[in-house]
């Protein structure tokens, strides 16, 4: 099978929470970013025809105008100094992000000092250091999984809103996960007397032929079967198939399990985005983990 071709990335490759908003920048150039009262920032991913140093001082001024108390963006390495210019963080870099080709810088920016600082400081020094002394998951036998269809929209919508108290994409939606899986996006689940008891998804990202394994989730009485495991493995088999040379998350910091399981499967941890998403408790921290495919 031949690789997708390369195109440009489109709004709709843009996190689902908030609007898209457009800004005019001072060189004239107009650059569409997502305004996310939800998780309280604006965030910008893959910006293409565009200076780095007048977008990020627009994206900069665009928070404070909006009251949001941190921008995040995704760009090509190569905008690295224009995006340092304006005093942004360089938190994280994937290799290869763009086509396995070119890396992508991962900037945040702090409109309110807190959200330049860890949440959870212990909890997120723990996890570093179970990380860093992590051992080779058992061999356990590997549960089969299945692709997730339409008719499974219910039951992973369900499931991933009874595990998460506040989730960055409106996953826990019925109607939001079968427009997903309709429009291409892989799901694999876990069944259990027929009911989904586990499930994750591959959110591909066309533009650049790379995806965010997430929306990660598994019933309490089914954990410690090793599901989250062949779930994740099984999705990478299906980027895979798509010819998709990369794979990436983004995993709460202050949990281990999540963040041991990604390493286990060969994931690298690629740095921490501070106070960045709401999900699980809050505004939360987040780790950066990629690999080759």
């Amino acid at each position: 099978m031949a690789r997708p071709s390369v195109a440009l990335p489109s709004p709709t490759d843009l996190a689902p929470r908030g609007r898209a908003i457009q800004l005019e920048l001072a060189d004239g150039a107009t650059v569409t970013v997502n305004d996310d009262a939800y998780s309280d920032r604006i965030r910008c991913d893959h910006p293409v025809a565009c200076a780095a140093e007048p977008l990020g001082r627009a994206l900069i001024e665009a928070a404070r105008q909006r009251h949001r108390g941190r921008v995040v963006l995704l760009a090509r390495s190569g905008m690295r100094p224009g995006f340092e210019a304006c005093g942004m963080t360089r938190e994280a870099t994937m290799p290869g992000f763009y086509d396995g080709r070119e890396d992508c810088d991962v900037f945040g920016y702090a409109i309110e000092p807190g959200r330049g600082r860890l949440a959870e400081p212990a909890a997120v020094g723990e996890v570093d250091e179970l990380i860093a002394k992590a051992q080779p998951a058992r061999q356990r036998p590997t549960p089969p999984t299945e692709r997730g269809a339409t008719a499974d929209a219910e039951g992973i919508a369900t499931l991933i809103a009874d595990t998460f108290q506040h989730y960055p994409t409106p996953t826990g939606n019925t109607a939001y996960v079968a427009e997903q899986i309709a429009g291409g996006i892989p799901f694999r689940v876990v069944r259990d007397g027929g009911d989904v008891v586990a499930c994750a998804s591959a959110d591909l990202v066309r533009g650049a032929c790379t995806a965010e394994l997430t929306d990660c989730a598994t019933r309490p009485d089914q954990r410690g079967r090793g599901l989250m495991q062949a779930l994740l493995g099984d999705l990478m088999d299906d980027l895979r198939r798509l010819r998709y040379p990369t794979a990436f998350t983004l995993a709460r910091a202050s949990v281990a399990g999540v963040n041991l399981a990604f390493q286990r499967l060969g994931f690298v941890w690629r740095g921490q985005m501070t106070r960045s998403c709401r999900i699980g408790g809050g505004i939360e921290d987040m780790n950066v983990w990629s690999r080759a495919l």
